[in-house]
Formats: C-alpha cells, sequence, structure tokens
C-alpha cells in the first residue's frame, strides 16, 4: 500500500524500521543476553503462568557392587520453575505537523529511540530478577550492605582476589557455565575502574580477554579468574546506602523535582563541595530492594538552602532530558539527599542463571508496533514496542553477588 501521510506505512517502508528498532534493540542489551529463553507457543496450553522442570544431580554411587546385592534406587528428584507472562510496552508520538516540517527523518530517529527504550526497559526488568537472591558476599569484615565505605577503604573496593573467591564458590556451586568454562560478572564503570588499578590486573585482564577467544558479550571488556567480565551503566548501583562518608551529608530535598532539573533545593548544603555526588532516594535498598528511581547526581555548585534558596546546581551520572544533563527522574519534596557511600552489587551470570519464557506471538525480542491515524484528522502516528514475556531465576544456588564499594560514589 502507498504511503499517503494518512494511513499506515508501505511495507517495504515499515520493514526498513522494523529492521532498525531490531538491531538497536538488540545491541544494546546488557542483561537480556544471559537469558535462558524458552518460546511459548499458542497451540500449546493456555494461561499465563508456565513451569518449566528440570532435574537435580543425584547422590554419587562411589561402592564397588557386590556379587550378589543388587543397588538401592534413588529418587530422580525435580524442580520447577514458574513463569509468569506479562504484557511490556512502551512508545512515543509524533505528529504529521513535525513529519512534514522537520529537516530530519522524524520517522526514521523514533524508531532508534524506541529501539533504546526497549532494550534498556528490559535491562532493568532482568537486572532486578537477576540482583535477588540471598547468596550474597561482602568483603572481609563486612556483614551488610550499610557497611560498605568504598570511598575511604580500599579494602571495601574490588580486588582480584575477591574475584578469585566468588569464582571459586561459583563452582563449588556447580553453576552451569558458559561453552569456555567461563561464567559472566556485570559490573558499573566504577567498579572497573578500582579494578583496573592494579597494574598487573589491567594487563593481564585486557589481554587475556583476547587470549580467551572471541568477545562472547555485550559489554564484555575483560577476562579474570574464569569470569568474562560485562561493564554497564545499566548495572545496578545502590545509590548512597553504604557507611556514611568520612564528612556526612544527611539532608532531603526541600522542593519537588522533575526531569531535566540541574538544580536541587535542599534543607542543608552544610558540609556539601563542589565535586561531590550526591545521592537522591526515593527509597531505602535493604536486601532484596531494588528502586529504579533513585539516582547521583555532582554538584557543579553550592548555593543557598531552602525551597526558595540557590540550592545545588549540577548534573546528574545518568542524565535525563534537556541540555543541561540534569535528573533523569522526577523526585518529591521531602525524601532523602546524602553523601552515604554507594554499593555496587556484581552479579555472577551463567548462561542457566535467568529463565525467560517469551510468547511466539511477540517472539524474545518484542515486536514493532505502527499505530497511524487513529484521530480523525489522522496527524498523529504512534511508533512503539510490545513485548509478552516473563523472567525468572531458574534455582536459587544459580545466583550470587558479591556487593563491594567503589572510590567514586
Amino acid at each position: 500500500m502507498p504511503a499517503t501521510g494518512t494511513s499506515e506505512m508501505a511495507d517495504e517502508v515499515k520493514a526498513l524500521y522494523d529492521g532498525d528498532f531490531l538491531f538497536t534493540g538488540q545491541s544494546q542489551l546488557y542483561w537480556d543476553q544471559f537469558s535462558d529463553t524458552k518460546i511459548v507457543m499458542s497451540g500449546g496450553r493456555q494461561g499465563n503462568t508456565y513451569n518449566f522442570p528440570f532435574i537435580h544431580s543425584a547422590q554419587p554411587s562411589t561402592t564397588a557392587l557386590d556379587e550378589y546385592t543388587d543397588i538401592s534406587p534413588q529418587r530422580m528428584n525435580d524442580s520447577e520453575i514458574i513463569i509468569t507472562l506479562q504484557e511490556w510496552g512502551g512508545g512515543v508520538e509524533v505528529t504529521r505537523f513535525l513529519t512534514a516540517t522537520s529537516y530530519s527523518d522524524v520517522l526514521k530517529q523514533a524508531a532508534i529511540f524506541n529501539g533504546y527504550s526497549m532494550a534498556e526497559s528490559v535491562d532493568y526488568i532482568v537486572r532486578g530478577v537477576a540482583g535477588q537472591g540471598g547468596r550474597q558476599f561482602f568483603p572481609s569484615g563486612i556483614t551488610a550492605r550499610s557497611g560498605i565505605s568504598g570511598q575511604q577503604d580500599a579494602g571495601e573496593r574490588v580486588t582480584a582476589a575477591l574475584l578469585e573467591e566468588i569464582m571459586t564458590y561459583a563452582r563449588a556451586l556447580k553453576i552451569p557455565m558458559n561453552d569456555d568454562g567461563s561464567l559472566c560478572m556485570v559490573m558499573h564503570p566504577f567498579v572497573f575502574y578500582d579494578l583496573l588499578q592494579a597494574s598487573d590486573v589491567r594487563n593481564l585482564a585486557i589481554n587475556s580477554a583476547k587470549d580467551a577467544g572471541s568477545i562472547l558479550f555485550n559489554g564484555e571488556l575483560a577476562y579474570w579468574a574464569g569470569h568474562r567480565i560485562v561493564v554497564t551503566t545499566n548495572a545496578k548501583v545502590f545509590w548512597g546506602e553504604g557507611a556514611a562518608a568520612a564528612t556526612s551529608l544527611s539532608t532531603t530535598l526541600a522542593a519537588a523535582t522533575s526531569p531535566g532539573d540541574t538544580n536541587i533545593k535542599v534543607a542543608s548544603v552544610t558540609t556539601v563541595n563542589v565535586g561531590n555526588w550526591v545521592a537522591i532516594r526515593d527509597a531505602t535498598e535493604t536486601g532484596n530492594t531494588w528502586t529504579d528511581t533513585n539516582e547521583v547526581f555532582r554538584v557543579t555548585a553550592v548555593g543557598t538552602t531552602g525551597a526558595a534558596g540557590t540550592g545545588l546546581t549540577g548534573y546528574a551520572l545518568d542524565p535525563g532530558p534537556g541540555t543541561g544533563g540534569g535528573l533523569r527522574y522526577a523526585h518529591a519534596s521531602g525524601i532523602t539527599v546524602n553523601n552515604s557511600n554507594s554499593v555496587y552489587p556484581l552479579c555472577v551470570m551463567g548462561p542457566q542463571t535467568i529463565t525467560k519464557a517469551a510468547h511466539e506471538t511477540t517472539g524474545p525480542f518484542g515486536e514493532t508496533v505502527v499505530s497511524d491515524g487513529l484521530d480523525h484528522l489522522g496527524r498523529f502516528t504512534t511508533l512503539g514496542w510490545y513485548l509478552l514475556a516473563g523472567w525468572g531465576r531458574t534455582w536459587a544456588p544459580y545466583s550470587l553477588r558479591l556487593e563491594v564499594g567503589s572510590s567514586r560514589s
């Protein structure tokens, strides 16, 4: 069908945009690449929950057989992971006026925007699943997230010894590994920076990534002690959840903020200095509680206190809309602002750590949805993505995480 501007895009045009969307989306997936994907068929069992059984190992039979005595058979024990399918989606709306007057290809830009949105959304969903469970490890002497002080204590940052220790536990627990005998560890760039400050680690880790064979995963930058190290800003951080900083700040927002804000109003600016990172925390994150909208803000100017004051000026590490690199999320007045140490969970990922069930109608990466001309004048076009899928931890012993501090925040 020809493209008229008031009806569905032509098939050849839509196919081009679908290809752009899928390529862009897949190229940005860091967490979902570790999922063991199962496709749910429409012709099979109907319902929104699906059970995937797996068999546990038997006890070793190490006693020699007696000529006249039969064996004692063991029971074959199984468990199952239950995945609930849910609907996921998002989109962007463009107008006929914009597409007609813009010098750029608006629909192409919207398709790319849509792809990035899908990839990041899925990554946030999967990282929340991957980071659950009670098998947490901390630096020596630390027993809880709130005790980590990586800014002050180098012993509470990531080290080669910690990576080797967590790999030792992973192998002891018989976590299924990649074909080359490796596992993956996902870490934030701040943690990777700390790891590379040891020159022997820096040289060996990066060279080993080349020597270990072809790079297998998006974001893979190094190889150490059997870990393929994946570095991404989509790695989870518990901003301001560690021990208090040497010069402590604990205050609140004096006024609500909006996405894109480069200035925040706070009840106190005592102990705040230019160059500090301050955490803006919508909720406390203890144990397996994760809040995606907590963020961190770097101070470039210190002003006065209160809702009418000049506040703190700066930029967010993960910036929102606008040209100033301001906040990504809205925050209510009264929420906590502090400069406590942040804590970085490093999740160990194998090929069967996460099970993903995806319905055949959308496939594992979702589908592009174009809704054109739904208003009376055909002025609005929505480019969106839709995914029918669910994720779950395959088995508790397959999920490990190491929590450390960083020199950066």
